[in-house]
């Protein structure tokens, strides 16, 4: 029985010694790792004194001059030209060191630029894209209105066919709301707002075809509007067209004058 035992044990000592590496030595893993490790930061170290050494080298391949730009060249109010000069005071920087925030900043303070976008693209690039103001209307003598209803100055009046609007301090936005509600009202009768005013103590004015003067007044002028409006339907093409001015400050009508007439008298309703 312990010879039986003995044999046991020296065949499993047999298997065991199988288990091997190759060239007969057995496999240490964690020596492995540590020899990759080892090389791998001899690397490192290697490369990074490489480039600390020719760092002048590396930073004219990697850090070229910016020399290019892209641009859409999509705009109504924004000269290319502008828009170069703008950039020659930042153009030549190297790729890491071009000041992408000082770019966007001085564009918008264009007038007419609304928001720039300012990209890099290597090795040599920056892309532009620049959104502009859109007007709406003209506000009192040199300033325009977007369609938030802000106030914006440009360096001249470009837009002298937009609609004039005018009114207090800070009342751009009511004039402007006033002005689109208006504006749809008369649409299907092939009139357009061309000027709205709104006077220091809440009147309401307007000229509709550049031509025909309205007077509204203050209370109901939404309501006032719709009675001249069901009025001016009703007019032949030639009646409609001598119509000079309107008064709608009267309870119960209007009063209105045409071409060569003196006051027509009131239109009760």
């Amino acid at each position: 029985m312990r010879n039986t035992a003995n044999t046991k044990g020296r065949a499993g000592s047999v298997r065991a010694r199988k288990k091997l590496a190759p060239g007969n030595q057995p496999l240490n893993t964690r020596a492995v790792l540590l020899r990759k490790s080892a090389v791998l930061v001899l690397f490192v170290i290697g490369l990074t004194v490489l480039v600390i050494q020719n760092s002048a080298l590396v930073a004219e391949r990697i850090g070229r001059p910016i020399t290019k730009v892209r641009m859409d060249r999509q705009w109504q109010n924004v000269e290319e030209a502008e828009v170069r000069q703008t950039l020659e005071a930042f153009m030549g920087a190297g790729f890491f060191e071009f000041d992408v925030s000082g770019v966007k900043a001085k564009l918008e303070q264009h007038p007419w630029i609304r928001q720039a976008t300012v990209k890099k693209q290597w090795p040599d690039t920056i892309a532009l894209n620049l959104v502009e103001e859109i007007a709406i209307a003209r506000w009192g003598e040199s300033e325009l209105i977007n369609q938030y209803g802000e106030i914006f100055r440009p360096g001249s009046q470009q837009a002298l066919n937009l609609p004039r609007l005018s009114g207090p301090h800070d009342s751009q936005m009511k004039v402007m709301e006033q002005f689109r509600a208006v504006n749809q009202l008369f649409f299907s009768a092939g009139l357009r707002v061309t000027e709205l005013r709104l006077s220091e103590r809440g009147n309401w004015s307007l000229q509709l075809n550049d031509r025909l003067g309205v007077t509204a007044g203050r209370g109901d002028v939404m309501d006032k509007l719709t009675r001249f409006l069901e009025f001016y339907n009703g007019q032949t093409e030639d009646s409609a067209a001598a119509l000079v001015s309107v008064d709608l400050r009267y309870d119960n009508g209007f009063a209105v004058r045409k071409i060569s007439e003196d006051l027509s008298g009131v239109a009760a309703r």
